[in-house]
């Protein structure tokens, strides 16, 4: 793209953001009038709740990347002597997702879901130059390094699995088998983001996430009401949704816990994203929750050809979250692949 196009897109970018920002403040300020002075309230969670501590999940260690400057938490389960699963979550969650594989995938596997930076309890670098793509990548290769295993599972989801793409392309090595679920193979999101207007309309949180911080303070009004809603489709196969609601409330209710994941979203470089990448080489599995909101069906279809070997599976009546919308059908899914691979 010439330096004419970029200095275009990037003008569009921010203009369209504006827009968007200025119409979701006005919204706000709207219903702050109808609902009372509350409406901004979050509430104080000083402790965790005992859901995020309960050790069913697992044991919560630290990992210091010394030449990245940054210290991660994660949530191991089963024995370290079986094979590497590492779990990456995705956008607006933490290890915390994975609980339903960390409970049942351990029973074979060594288990690790890592919380990247800027995450719950891993560090949270002020800048936001600190959150781009190709640092948020290195972190995961060093943590996968330093497990100390030849080779590993990857499994991600989301922005998780949006690096694990890329993880897999640039060292094939490190891993015996990619699992996707939900998150979008990169030069595909990007040639179907030009090409479909329902992906343009369905991907317009990314352009309101690039403003400063008033997708903060929208994600926070009713007291994080948007996990709620974000949410629902676990209600129906989680016996404990109100105690997983508060989990995830409590790692975003803290000073300054919603900046970093959206720093994410502000280093994408959209004059870029559409650059060429090689086919992947590592086997792959791809479960795509249908009811997703934010990206199309396509994607899934698509990302299958840019892959040596790889099995689509849909799940129907899961939404974006598909490990904990349902959780039994896609641990079976990811058992029953890697028991052929084995």
């Amino acid at each position: 793209m010439s330096t004419g196009a970029k200095i275009l897109a990037v003008c569009v970018k921010y203009s369209l953001s504006t827009i968007i920002n200025l119409f979701i403040l006005g919204g706000l300020l709207i219903k702050r009038l109808i609902v009372g002075k509350d409406f901004f309230h979050v509430k104080p969670r000083p402790v965790p709740p005992s859901i995020l501590t309960d050790k069913k999940w697992g044991m919560h260690s630290y990992m210091s990347l010394k030449t990245q400057g940054i210290k991660l938490h994660y949530v191991e389960a089963g024995d370290r002597q079986n094979p590497l699963i590492v779990c990456v979550h995705g956008f607006p969650e933490c290890w915390f997702s994975w609980r339903h594989q960390l409970q049942e995938l351990s029973q074979n596997y060594w288990v690790v879901a890592v919380d990247m930076r800027g995450y719950a309890d891993s560090d949270k670098p002020s800048k936001l130059s600190d959150y781009k793509t190709n640092t948020l990548t290195e972190d995961l290769r060093q943590f996968v390094l330093a497990l100390g295993k030849d080779k590993c599972i990857l499994m991600a989801h989301d922005w998780g699995a949006a690096l694990a793409w890329r993880l897999v392309i640039q060292y094939p090595e490190l891993f015996s088998a990619h699992i996707n679920l939900n998150g979008p193979h990169p030069s595909v999101f990007a040639k179907h983001l030009q090409s479909s207007w329902r992906q343009k309309l369905m991907s317009w949180y990314m352009l309101f996430f690039q403003f400063p911080w008033i997708p903060e303070l929208a994600i926070s009004v009713q007291d994080l009401k948007m996990f709620e809603d974000m949410f629902k489709g676990m209600k129906k196969n989680d016996e404990d949704y109100d105690a997983v609601i508060e989990g995830f409330k409590y790692y975003f209710s803290q000073k300054g816990a919603l900046t970093p994941p959206l720093n994410y979203y502000r280093n994408i470089d959209f004059a870029s994203i559409a650059e060429k990448i090689p086919k992947v080489k590592v086997p792959t599995l791809i479960i795509w929750g249908v009811n997703d909101i934010a990206l199309s069906k396509d994607l899934a279809i698509k990302a299958v050809d840019e892959c040596e070997t790889a099995e689509l599976k849909f799940v129907e009546d899961a939404t974006h979250f598909v490990q904990q919308d349902k959780p039994q059908e896609v641990n079976a899914y990811i058992l029953d692949y890697l028991s052929h691979r084995n």
